[in-house]
């Protein structure tokens, strides 16, 4: 869960940050420990985390998943085993069109 504390510094200027934790006791002790004065902690919304991650000011711990398929998260196999099956799929289409030459032609 994202939360998002905002305090004013010394000069007065607002200043806000995204962390990620898993309560707002611990966001609470993040900010204590870092001698972040906070004024309010809440829980962020998406576009408060969007803007945190543009501006570089979201602190988290777990990793994003970088590679996705239809907006899941797939493992390294997974990605080898899909990408093997566009490439059959590919082969077996140029196949029945007739382009492979004959000394190329796939086993059915």
């Amino acid at each position: 869960m994202f939360w998002i504390i905002r305090w004013t510094n010394a000069q007065g200027v607002d200043q806000s940050i995204v962390l990620e934790a898993r309560s707002k006791v611990v966001a609470e002790t993040i900010a204590l420990k870092r001698d972040i004065p906070f004024v309010i902690i809440e829980e962020a919304s998406d576009a408060d985390v969007a803007e945190a991650r543009e501006s570089k000011r979201l602190w988290c711990h777990t990793r994003e998943q970088q590679r996705t398929c239809f907006g899941r998260p797939v493992r390294t196999g997974q990605l080898v085993c899909l990408m093997l099956c566009g490439i059959w799929t590919i082969g077996v289409l140029l196949q029945t069109a007739g382009v492979l030459p004959t000394f190329m032609r796939l086993p059915m």
